[in-house]
């Protein structure tokens, strides 16, 4: 009786055992995703959030749409970002240990620059203005907007980096700057072409978003520069579509 016992509770062993072989495909667990994600930001005022009324910007907006998702319970963001800055700032500024910090710790990074590095060129030949002064200044840009992207990747080699575009500011207030438009497009393709060689890289265009009549609503009327509310909703659902086709980091 008692082997006819142990046999049985044997041979109950080994069926259990082999199911739990068996398990495979759908039955096994899928990645989990972090539920905290840390959201570093640096370069000018766009990304400091300048023109929007509550300073949340295009990187808050897209910090609430991560919290929207039900496996995220926090995200932190630690946004360096200053106004005026051009990418000689931006590359001093990646000198500074807690900017370095945060640059390692981060999720995503998220960043703006150029666009005062056309305002120094436009303010230095307003009363002539030609292209052949910001063509000049493209290889210089190009160079330092490398040195960037290197420099965040010594701190960091695998946070996901996105990059938003430059926008011609002046398309309605004035208008007769035509050339700009194809300055600051001939500026994004150096930036976005330097991007695409980083597999965890990415470029979104916002140029398209402020180059319309309706483009002149996204503009903040306290300095007919920078985007409004509306505008930096619309940058910040660009942003996030590409999160998305990313996928959100795993732990």
């Amino acid at each position: 009786m008692k082997l006819r016992m142990f046999s049985l509770i044997a041979g109950l062993a080994l069926l259990l055992s082999a199911c739990s072989v068996q398990r495979t495909g759908s039955d096994a667990e899928e990645p989990k995703t972090k539920d905290h994600i840390v959201i570093a930001a640096v370069g000018d005022s766009l990304t400091e959030g300048v023109g929007d009324p509550d300073g949340s910007g295009y990187v808050g907006r897209a910090a609430e749409s991560l919290k929207k998702k039900g496996h995220v319970k926090t995200v932190d963001i630690k946004n360096y970002a200053v106004q005026g800055d051009k990418t000689s700032d931006l590359l001093e500024k990646l000198d500074n240990k807690k900017v370095q910090k945060s640059l390692k710790s981060a999720d995503y990074i998220f960043f703006t620059i150029g666009g005062n590095d056309l305002m120094k060129v436009l303010r230095q030949n307003m009363m002539q203005l030609t292209v052949q002064p910001f063509q000049k200044e493209e290889k210089p840009f190009e160079k330092r907007f490398k040195a960037i992207v290197s420099k965040i990747r010594k701190y960091n080699e695998n946070a996901e980096l996105v990059y938003v575009s430059m926008y011609n500011p002046f398309t309605f207030t004035l208008p007769e700057l035509k050339e700009i438009n194809g300055v600051v497009t001939d500026w994004n393709k150096i930036a976005a072409k330097e991007l695409e060689k980083d597999p965890h890289a990415a470029a979104v265009n916002v140029e398209d978003l402020f180059s319309q009549k309706s483009g002149s609503r996204r503009i903040s009327k306290d300095d007919d520069f920078h985007p409004n509310a509306k505008g930096y909703a619309l940058i910040a659902d660009r942003l996030y579509g590409i999160i998305e086709k990313q996928g959100l980091p795993a732990e």
